[in-house]
């Protein structure tokens, strides 16, 4: 199983609007999964929301220190 991003880090990153993503979620324009109630991003479909890997390993080292 890959890694997941959540609707709300997304959106902070790529300073949108929540809903922003769900909308694009929702409309199949951003692939993503339900779990239950809620979206998750898969990390391959976040690379592409970025613009590609060095972007998503600076996305990942500024949620780090955000949990930290």
């Amino acid at each position: 199983m890959g890694l997941y991003y959540t609707v709300e880090e997304l959106a902070r990153t790529l300073k949108v609007s929540e809903e922003a993503i769900r909308k694009r979620l929702r409309g199949g324009e951003i692939r993503g999964v339900r779990v239950g109630r809620t979206w998750r991003v898969p990390r391959e479909e976040a690379a592409r929301l970025l613009g590609g890997k060095e972007a998503l390993e600076a996305f990942d080292r500024s949620l780090k220190e955000a949990r930290s």
